[in-house]
């Protein structure tokens, strides 16, 4: 198979109760110069075994780690293996509409970009939500602030390989190549679909309760605050980490015990010096705001589709 437009990674660890129609979405898609790259990361379900069948298909490369190596390091491999023009990424108890994946390559090549961005639906065990409340405004924004994860965009594979853009090997793997995505890049493009379905479920790792390992995700941040200190547009980005790493202390903290609530707080002071008990302050108001701010967004949107008379 030559001049494949796209390579679509699909980390995959536990997922026999979902993989099969995340799979079977992209193989539908409306384009034929494409390949699939699943890694299976070691495994302990069946999910092993529904694989062997996908690996028959000429578009599907079937990677087996010996180890369980996180979603991380598995769509690192996948790069590596990656032959198409294009890097998309589809999480495995995720699915794609069968036009997904053509019109975002057709966005990022009329206007030679390096990554496009997307919306998407949200499906909250029944309950739907539609992310059409980005601000195409600040691209730079939606990609480090707003679409942290990989999935729901795809990246130039030669912009990934030139700056060197990898995942990291614990939770939050990828705040950091989000951010230096974001930076580096010249060109974003944003495609106002809603075609990435997200199933956000109580298994999944993003969902589970956190242990002190966690705190690297916060640590993170420093080695953002480092890289962009003294730089020109340094006074641009600060607001954006701060927003990010807010996000980041929010998940934690409301998935922490009283005891791990402490050692995060502990952990934010040391990354931005910070006194903790004015940052919970500072938190409290961050929180209303957003909701204030999403409570707006939403009738916003809410009006901007009402049918006219």
């Amino acid at each position: 198979m030559t001049n494949l437009i796209i390579s679509i990674i699909v980390p995959v660890y536990n997922a026999q109760n979902y993989i099969e129609k995340c799979i079977n979405s992209i193989l539908n898609q409306d384009m034929e110069n494409y390949e699939v790259i699943v890694i299976n990361d070691d495994s302990t379900d069946s999910t092993a075994e529904i694989l062997k069948k996908y690996a028959k298909d000429k578009k599907i490369v079937l990677i087996n780690n010996e180890e369980n190596l996180g979603a991380g390091e598995s769509r690192n491999k996948g790069i590596l293996f990656a032959r198409g023009k294009y890097i998309g990424f589809v999480d495995n108890d995720d699915w794609v509409e069968p036009d997904y994946f053509p019109s975002m390559i057709k966005k990022a090549e009329e206007e030679n970009s390096d990554i496009c961005v997307s919306l998407k639906i949200e499906n909250h065990k029944g309950r739907f939500s539609k992310t059409h409340l980005l601000n195409p405004d600040n691209l730079k924004e939606i990609v480090f602030v707003k679409r942290t994860a990989p999935w729901a965009k795809i990246i130039r594979k030669e912009f990934l390989l030139k700056n060197n853009i990898k995942f990291d090997k614990t939770r939050g793997e990828d705040i950091y190549p989000a951010f230096l995505s974001a930076y580096i890049t010249q060109k974003i493009s944003f495609i106002d679909n809603t075609k990435y379905h997200c199933n956000i479920r109580k298994g999944s790792i993003s969902r589970r309760k956190i242990s002190y390992e966690d705190y690297f995700e916060i640590r993170l941040y420093k080695k953002i605050l480092d890289f962009i200190r003294n730089k020109k547009d340094e006074n641009f980005w600060l607001p954006l980490i701060k927003e990010r790493s807010l996000i980041s202390f929010d998940f934690l903290y409301k998935n922490a015990d009283n005891e791990t609530r402490y050692e995060l707080l502990k952990e934010y002071e040391d990354v931005f010096n910070i006194i903790p008990s004015d940052f919970i302050k500072e938190y409290k108001m961050w929180k209303i705001k957003r909701f204030i701010d999403n409570l707006k967004s939403f009738l916003n949107s809410i009006c901007r589709h009402q049918p006219t008379r």
